[in-house]
């Protein structure tokens, strides 16, 4: 997070839009990972993220969407060179939202074991 918070300040805003989405991606996987699930493609990622963690109950169904919301902008800001730069505002939300979710799945892991030495 420290590199999209470095982004941010400095309006490389493109470029934290893509550090918050792969904090997310990773986040996610790592909580996967500790339920022995792995997925090649981003898109399966996002999808087992939903179905093992989401629907089954253990994360709240707000983590899906902020994962959800972080990849469509990324996508956006990665590929459409049409696309409109997001504002300070916008990447200041994703952000604090990244942080949220990375707080919540480190809290997941924690609770669930992974963390134990």
């Amino acid at each position: 997070m420290s590199i999209a918070r470095d982004n941010l300040k400095f309006d490389h805003f493109r470029g934290a839009a893509n550090r918050v989405y792969y904090t997310i991606f990773h986040a996610a996987s790592a909580a996967l990972l500790w339920l022995g699930i792995e997925r090649s493609r981003h898109s399966g990622i996002q999808a087992a993220f939903s179905q093992f963690l989401v629907k089954s109950g253990p994360i709240e169904p707000k983590y899906s969407k902020i994962y959800t919301k972080a990849q469509k902008l990324r996508e956006e800001q990665d590929y459409d060179l049409t696309a409109d730069s997001l504002s300070e505002e916008e990447i200041q939300q994703l952000v604090d939202e990244a942080e949220q979710f990375l707080f919540r799945i480190e809290q997941y892991l924690e609770q669930a074991g992974a963390t134990r030495e």
